[in-house]
């Protein structure tokens, strides 16, 4: 099976440019918007509603969670270059539609999880992002499978985070029992 279909594997081709450079654009995209959002809800400053709690075994160390995320937001601006090179080939305004609405959705998440800073919200955020993630991959994959495959790391990440994250809320409500 080929990762990669055969139109998107003529980066040598200068008749229309150099693709690599829209790629590099469209992954900048994707990391700016990420950065943003962390900056402008304050993600990147202390917050004891989410450091000073006790959390599952499962939860990563802090540092794994920017990693995943430029890891991921690389791969997913690939995909969605991908996509966008199809736009031609086939019918990808779904898909390129609610790619947008997940970027919209990843900008304002840290946003309104830090204003708002409930457990049970913050689990209903990720759930939301798991559904529409997982929703785009099947679209990418239909479209492309290289496309759909690029956005797996994500939807994994998605599962994980928002498994831990019900994790500690359930432990939340353990802990106002006892």
């Amino acid at each position: 099976m080929m990762l990669f279909s055969p139109p998107l594997m003529q980066f040598s081709d200068t008749s229309q440019g150099t693709p690599w450079l829209f790629v590099v654009i469209f992954v900048i995209v994707c990391q700016s918007l990420s950065y943003l959002s962390g900056h402008f809800s304050g993600a990147f400053k202390p917050s004891p509603w989410i450091d000073d709690t006790a959390k599952p075994r499962m939860w990563p160390p802090w540092w794994v969670f920017p990693l995943a995320w430029i890891f991921n937001y690389s791969f997913m601006g690939y995909a969605v270059w991908q996509v966008w090179e199809l736009r031609q080939a086939a019918s990808v305004a779904v898909p390129l539609i609610l790619f947008g609405l997940n970027l919209a959705h990843n900008l304002t998440f840290m946003f309104f999880v830090y204003k708002v800073k409930t457990r049970p919200f913050y689990v209903l955020m990720d759930t939301m992002g798991l559904v529409l993630v997982g929703v785009i991959t099947l679209l990418f994959f239909s479209v492309s499978a290289s496309a759909g495959l690029l956005m797996l790391p994500y939807l994994v990440w998605m599962c994980y985070t928002t498994f831990i994250k019900y994790l500690w809320w359930r432990m939340e409500s353990i802990q106002s029992l006892a």
